[in-house]
């Protein structure tokens, strides 16, 4: 039997040498853990509309989206997660970030990203992110 694939987006939204972060509200599968905010993309619609999308409704702000900074596969036993991780920022003029389904919100220092605890599916990026503020601080 084949795999259904679903896409799923996530913002890698920048303000300055800060990336914001959530983190999975208490009582959902996998709470604890840190993410990139977004989620699976509805049939037809681009990545860029899925992650303004779920920005609003997750967190009540606009995003502009940039380009795709890191794509994934993730198989599981009975899905396949295609991962696509877009660079965004906050479109000028929109609100601050404000958590609507109970998760946590921060700004945090791209250098860090790699200290938290990110979900499995977001860890890569993020610590390429992290070494890559690192590095640049190097030189």
């Amino acid at each position: 039997m084949r795999k259904p694939v679903i896409a799923v987006c996530g913002a890698v939204v920048r303000r300055g040498s800060k990336i914001l972060i959530c983190g999975r509200a208490p009582g959902t599968k996998l709470a604890g853990y840190k993410e990139f905010p977004g989620g699976k993309a509805e049939r037809g619609e681009s990545l860029s509309a899925c992650l303004r999308r779920e920005i609003r409704e997750e967190l009540g702000t606009d995003i502009l989206t940039l380009d795709v900074a890191y794509q994934a596969r993730l198989e599981l036993p009975d899905r396949i997660y295609h991962l696509h991780f877009l660079r965004a920022v906050l479109r000028p003029g929109a609100p601050e970030p404000v958590p609507r389904e109970n998760q946590s919100v921060e700004w945090l220092e791209t250098a860090q990203l790699d200290t938290v605890n990110m979900l499995p599916a977001d860890l890569h990026i993020a610590e390429l992110l992290a070494e890559s503020a690192r590095n640049a601080g190097r030189q």
